[in-house]
């Protein structure tokens, strides 16, 4: 089914309830093709209606907040921060607006949306002494954040990494408990990333070391998540373990983690929870519940593959 579409083909809203929040950005570009003469009167201000890209500026960021009303299944966002640029190439005039929120669906539409407001509102302006004038390539050059990951328009859409998860929890590797973590990543992490193992093991100090370094260096999996055992418990000892097995430490992603749960719940405070590297593997501890593992994963998901691009060798200045 289409998801634009209920069960008698009539339009509807995406529910988007469930999902979690995350930082979202999007850029979009596109441009407007103008005569000579047409470029020298914006430049210097000729026009009878004004100053043209003043106003244009005004009008792509009331572009951006007005796209709930224009599009008509996207979905009105409190909008963190919108900016515009207008730049000159030539007989070409560029409109570049970059859009950022902290929601559950992503800023696209709001980008592409405030572009093309910008250019019309140009057009709208210059019509009088440009019969000419077109719009041209409104595209979306870059958007981070939600499932879908990170594009960028002038590179191959999204490298492709492997992932693994390690459940470390006494009762579901007993089978007294049904894990519903491992579907929790699969649900939740972008299209690009492949889950090409997991295990549920014993909260045994041992057997996580010893998963983790098989990963590591036997399978070679870029990026090793752990599951569980992050607690005050005295079974919980996967940092403990994580601690034996990484050469790097990256703990700044496990104090991410606990600021983005500290918007949701006190408890973020007593996750012992830490990360880091083992050759060129990342490891990063998450917590035991299929809501804190979704959660935990949007907190790192705006900058995981550019750090795993570093780790890999594949980082592209963009």
């Amino acid at each position: 089914m289409f998801t634009h579409l209920d069960e008698k083909g009539r339009g509807q809203m995406v529910d988007i309830s469930e999902k979690s929040p995350s930082i979202r950005k999007a850029i979009a570009k596109g441009y407007i093709k103008l005569k000579s003469e047409t470029v020298d009167a914006i430049k210097n201000e000729k026009l009878k209606k004004g100053d043209v890209l003043s106003i244009a500026q005004v009008a792509a960021i009331q572009g951006v907040k007005n796209t709930s009303s224009i599009i008509p299944m996207a979905h009105p966002l409190l909008l963190n921060g919108i900016h515009v640029n207008f730049y000159f190439e030539e007989n070409l005039l560029y409109c570049e607006v970059e859009v950022k929120c902290e929601g559950k669906t992503g800023v696209e539409m709001e980008a592409l949306t405030g572009v093309s407001c910008g250019l019309l509102t140009v057009y709208d302006m210059c019509k009088s002494i440009d019969k000419t004038m077109s719009i041209e390539k409104v595209y979306l050059v870059e958007k981070t954040g939600g499932k879908s990951g990170h594009f960028h328009s002038e590179y191959e859409q999204n490298s492709k990494y492997d992932y693994a998860v390690v459940i470390a929890s006494d009762s579901r590797s007993k089978g007294e408990n049904i894990d519903k973590c491992i579907d929790a990543f699969k649900d939740t992490m972008p299209n690009n990333f492949n889950l090409e193992y997991s295990k549920i093991i014993p909260d045994e100090i041992e057997n996580i070391k010893n998963e983790l370094i098989y990963l590591a260096d036997e399978k070679k999996i870029p990026l090793i998540f752990t599951s569980g055992g992050t607690g005050f418990s005295n079974r919980d000892v996967t940092p403990e373990a994580t601690q034996l097995v990484i050469e790097k430490c990256a703990s700044s992603i496990s104090d991410a983690i606990r600021l983005y749960s500290k918007e949701k719940t006190n408890q973020w405070m007593l996750s012992r929870a830490t990360s880091g590297i083992r050759k060129n593997s990342l490891i990063i501890n998450l917590p035991g519940s299929p809501k804190a593992v979704k959660e935990s994963i949007y907190a790192v998901l705006p900058a995981l593959s550019h750090g795993l691009d570093i780790l890999l060798g594949n980082f592209r200045e963009h």
